[in-house]
C-alpha cells in the first residue's frame, strides 16, 4: 500500500551552520500531517526532468498525544551540504513559497512502549534531527535516563544546542556535545564512540539509537556487539549522502 503524499510550501530557508540549512514548510494539501517523533519523510523531487527521491528526518519540536502521535500543520527539516549533490542544489537554492511533494512518514527511530532503564540517543550532523523531535517526550518518562550524544568536528557544526541544553533541566536527560577536531569548554574532546565508552553502556539495562554518518553508526554498532548488545538493543539509521 503506497504511503500518503502531501503538498507543502516553503516558509523559510535558513543557514544554521556553515554546511547545514534549516527549512520550514507548511502543509497545503492535506493541510495537516500526523507522525511519531523520530520518523522521516521522503521528498519527491525532479532534476533535469528526472525523478529524484530524498529522505529527511522530521525535526519538529512538538508534544505528542497519549498515543505518541503528533498532528501538525508544519514540517521542519535540516539538510547538510553535499558537494555536487543534486538535492543540495535544489534545497539550498529554494525560495519562500516554493512547493514540494512529500510522502511518509516512516522510520524505526521512535520510542516504543517498552523502554529500558537507560537510553542513548547518538547522532552526528543532521542525524540529530530525530532526537530533537523527541525532546518533548523525554521529560514525560522520568523513570528512564536519556543520554544525548551529538558528534561534530567543531563547535560551529553544532545546532539545536539550545534545545538539547534546555532539556537537561529535567533530571532524566543529559546532553553531551562531542567535538573531534576542537576543544571547547563544556564539550567532550573526541568522537561520540569514546564518550559512549566513558558512559559504560550495559546490555542488561540500555537501549541505543544511532543516526547519521554511516562510519559512526558501523563503529558504534561493532563496539556494542563486542559488549554483547543484541540486534534489538540497537536501533540504527544511516544517512547516506548521494552525489548523484
Amino acid at each position: 500500500m503506497p504511503l500518503p503524499s502531501y503538498q507543502i510550501q516553503l516558509e523559510s530557508n535558513e543557514a544554521i551552520t556553515p554546511n547545514v540549512r534549516k527549512l520550514r514548510f507548511k502543509f497545503i494539501e492535506p493541510s495537516s500531517f500526523t507522525y511519531r517523533p523520530g520518523q522521516f519523510v521522503s521528498f519527491l523531487l525532479e532534476h533535469d526532468e528526472k525523478p529524484l527521491k530524498r529522505s529527511y528526518s522530521i525535526a519538529n519540536l512538538e508534544m505528542p498525544n497519549s498515543e505518541g502521535l503528533v498532528t501538525t500543520d508544519y514540517l521542519e527539516i535540516v539538510i547538510s551540504y553535499v558537494e555536487h549533490g543534486r538535492a543540495t542544489r535544489i534545497f539550498f537554492d529554494a525560495k519562500e513559497d516554493d512547493t514540494f511533494e512529500i510522502s511518509g512518514p516512516v522510520g524505526l527511530l521512535i520510542l516504543g512502549s517498552e523502554i529500558p532503564e537507560r537510553v542513548f540517543l547518538i547522532g552526528t550532523g543532521t542525524g540529530m534531527a530525530p532526537y530533537r523531535s523527541m525532546l518533548k517526550q523525554l521529560p514525560e518518562l522520568p523513570q528512564h535516563q536519556f543520554n544525548i550524544l551529538f558528534g561534530a568536528q567543531k563547535a560551529q557544526d553544532l545546532f539545536y544546542t539550545d534545545d538539547f541544553s534546555t532539556a537537561q533541566e529535567h533530571q532524566n536527560i543529559n546532553f553531551y556535545p562531542c567535538l573531534s577536531r576542537e576543544e571547547q569548554e563544556g564539550a567532550f574532546k573526541g568522537y561520540v564512540q569514546a564518550k559512549l565508552e566513558d558512559l559504560k553502556p550495559n546490555p542488561e539495562t540500555d537501549l541505543v539509537y544511532l543516526c547519521g554518518n554511516p562510519n559512526m553508526v558501523d563503529d558504534v554498532f561493532s563496539m556494542l556487539k563486542d559488549l554483547d548488545f543484541g540486534v534489538k538493543q540497537v536501533k540504527r539509521e544511516k544517512y547516506v549522502f548521494s552525489k548523484f
